[in-house]
């Protein structure tokens, strides 16, 4: 038969046993589940980091698709110089539809008012473009008798033939506008005349 202190002493040792076999249990299964944890957590943590990251740099170097505000794009295209306001000599012309030759222009530069040593209009020019074109004539209510030179100038220098017409002819003036800033184009009638007439002028590149 066990005596009473071995009872005891079966009892402790059953005890301790059991404790720390449940100690050893709780820790495994918390180690366990921490790992799970961050395994599942892991590899989202690192998406953001480098989703953050990417954006940062992105932000920072202004991107390859951006363009500086000191280097504007030029799109290539014609510029009607009649959908734009003139930076010289606005007030001795009109803009709107006119009859040239028998035929409604519907893009067309007026001259208001002129006399014997005529009046320019002015652009400055877009980057890129090279050319400078438009027809030119008279309305059909001026004088028959009466021929209007038409000239341009860049930056204040002659560029081009001088082309002269005469009521009910139509012809095209055309210059090469170089690395100039402004091009302007002026009408020389012979006497005062309200009648030079620019047909669509544009910019080509």
């Amino acid at each position: 038969m066990i005596s009473r202190r071995g009872a005891v002493v079966a009892a402790v040792i059953t005890a301790l046993v059991t404790l720390v076999t449940s100690s050893f249990t709780v820790y495994f299964t918390t180690r366990a589940e921490q790992k799970q944890q961050e395994s599942s957590e892991g590899p989202t943590s690192t998406r953001v980091t480098e989703t953050v990251a990417r954006s940062s740099a992105r932000e920072g170097s202004g991107g390859a698709d951006e363009v500086p505000d000191s280097e504007p794009a030029t799109s290539g295209e014609t510029v009607h110089l009649v959908d734009r306001k003139p930076d010289d000599g606005e007030m001795y012309w009109e803009r709107g539809e006119v009859t040239v030759a028998r035929k409604e222009r519907p893009r067309a530069l007026t001259m208001d008012t002129s006399c014997s040593d005529g009046y320019a209009v002015g652009y400055n020019i877009d980057r890129g473009m090279s050319t400078f074109r438009a027809e030119v004539g008279l309305t059909d209510y001026a004088d028959s008798g009466e021929p209007v030179t038409f000239t341009v100038r860049v930056d204040g220098e002659p560029v081009g033939a001088p082309v002269t017409v005469r009521v009910g002819e139509v012809a095209e003036l055309r210059a090469d506008l170089g690395a100039g800033f402004r091009v302007s184009v002026r009408a020389n009638p012979r006497d005062c005349a309200k009648s030079a007439v620019l047909i669509d002028p544009v910019l080509l590149p």
